[in-house]
């Protein structure tokens, strides 16, 4: 079985405040809820497809309240 590797978007709902700031970044991937926190369009942690890795890394470099972080993690 071969393994490839996903990037993910992670955040910490305990730093988060709502800035916004990873949707103006990322908006093809992050919702904002009605108070401006974010989600992801299918689950809570957010896929990041590889096309869009640079616009990740500068939505975790941005965020203000230092909230995000992107990992990576094996896929079957």
């Amino acid at each position: 079985t071969r393994r490839s590797k996903q990037w993910e978007l992670q955040v910490d709902w305990g730093l988060c405040a709502g800035h916004g700031v990873c949707s103006a970044a990322l908006g093809e991937e992050i919702d904002l809820d009605q108070w401006g926190y974010p989600r992801g369009r299918a689950e809570r942690r957010i896929a990041v497809p590889e096309e869009l890795l640079g616009a990740a890394r500068l939505a975790v470099a941005t965020c203000p309240a230092v909230a995000m972080r992107l990992r990576r993690r094996a896929v079957e």
